[in-house]
């Protein structure tokens, strides 16, 4: 998928991703995933495409809420793991 197509993609779904959405996703595309803090000393974990703008997503649960972690090794454990993502960018603001 090229860049465009990847931000089409996303916005037909949202700017939020589940997990199943978020595997087809990374069988897609290897680059532009992050983990980033979360209020309450959280990581979550998603997702940059560039089109006519930068947009970011988070990966949700099933209960539709954002996927957290307790720290930046469990999420990109989890990125590694179940996502088969290698190359992961890690924000500290």
């Amino acid at each position: 998928m090229t860049q465009d197509e990847l931000s089409y993609w996303l916005v037909k779904r949202g700017q939020n991703v589940g997990i199943e959405a978020a595997r087809k996703l990374a069988a897609q595309s290897r680059l532009g995933w992050y983990v980033a803090p979360r209020a309450g000393k959280k990581y979550s974990v998603g997702k940059i495409t560039a089109g006519e703008k930068d947009l970011r997503q988070f990966l949700m649960d099933d209960a539709g809420k954002v996927l957290t972690f307790d720290s930046v090794e469990d999420a990109k454990r989890f990125l590694r793991e179940e996502l088969k993502i290698l190359t992961v960018q890690v924000f500290d603001i």
